[in-house]
């Protein structure tokens, strides 16, 4: 009897867990259709990476010179003028970013399980 319900319920956590694993499978193919394969994304990602790569290295190094707070300001303009404008445009709707779909928090789970799953590998 509790081998049954233990198979059971093995049964119905790999059913879950193939369902879960399909309707990932479809997401990431829709995506590939619809909007760009995974070498266009990672050609996205790394133009990102670069971009506020650059634009932090600009705002830290006008930033650890500032003598006042106008000079604070001003280390500011070249981050914002690169992408200050994607907040008005999520906050009015005309963009969602992916993380926001998932949740923060699942997103951020998902990223750092992932960066100690490669860094183990790489030790």
């Amino acid at each position: 009897m509790m081998d049954k319900m233990i198979a059971e319920q093995l049964s119905t956590d790999h059913e879950r867990q193939i369902i879960t694993r399909n309707e990932r499978m479809s997401r990431r193919q829709k995506i590939t259709n619809r909007v760009a394969d995974e070498g266009s994304l990672l050609g996205s990602t790394s133009d990102i990476s670069h971009i506020l790569l650059h634009e932090l290295s600009i705002f830290i190094n006008k930033l650890s010179t500032a003598n006042s707070l106008a000079d604070m300001r001003a280390s500011t303009e070249s981050l914002k003028n690169a992408i200050g404008a994607i907040e008005g445009k999520v906050a009015s709707g005309e963009v969602e970013l992916p993380y926001q779909v998932k949740g923060q928090e699942a997103a951020l789970e998902e990223a750092v399980v992932r960066a100690h799953g490669v860094s183990s590998l790489l030790k």
